[in-house]
């Protein structure tokens, strides 16, 4: 039997989870009846879905619970950039230890696109690397 494993930053949020935390992030400190006022502005979404949605960001370790007021609040525990860099980490390790040929080769390219001067410092970096590994 495959070890079940635990809920990581790195793991893609829902889109209702991605909705509850732009939120928080906005608003920095909330109650479920702010992120709930503020998400049915634009879908028709239960209290209660909210409530359940906050609870299993907090049990991910997205948010910290703050249960000493009358109502819970609700604080971010990473930031966007935090959350963003951990989630492509992710996808990227995932994508290069079981497609490296394809992934790598749609990276460059992808950055190539943009960027030449990318192109320049990832050929640099490879250089070091090799003189490192070479040098050991």
């Amino acid at each position: 039997m495959v070890a079940r494993r635990k809920h990581t930053l790195a793991e893609v949020l829902g889109p209702l989870e991605a909705d509850v935390m732009e939120v928080v992030w906005d608003k920095r400190d909330v109650t479920v009846r702010d992120v709930h006022k503020s998400l049915r502005s634009n879908r028709a979404i239960a209290y209660t879905t909210v409530m359940t949605t906050l609870g299993r960001l907090a049990d991910k370790g997205l948010l910290q619970r703050i249960e000493d007021q009358p109502a819970h609040h609700y604080r971010a525990v990473v930031t966007r950039e935090q959350y963003a860099r951990s989630t492509v980490k992710s996808v990227v390790d995932w994508l290069v230890s079981h497609f490296p040929d394809p992934a790598v080769a749609y990276l460059v390219d992808r950055v190539g696109e943009d960027d030449e001067r990318v192109i320049d410092r990832l050929t640099e970096a490879i250089e070091q690397r090799k003189a490192k590994d070479e040098g050991v």
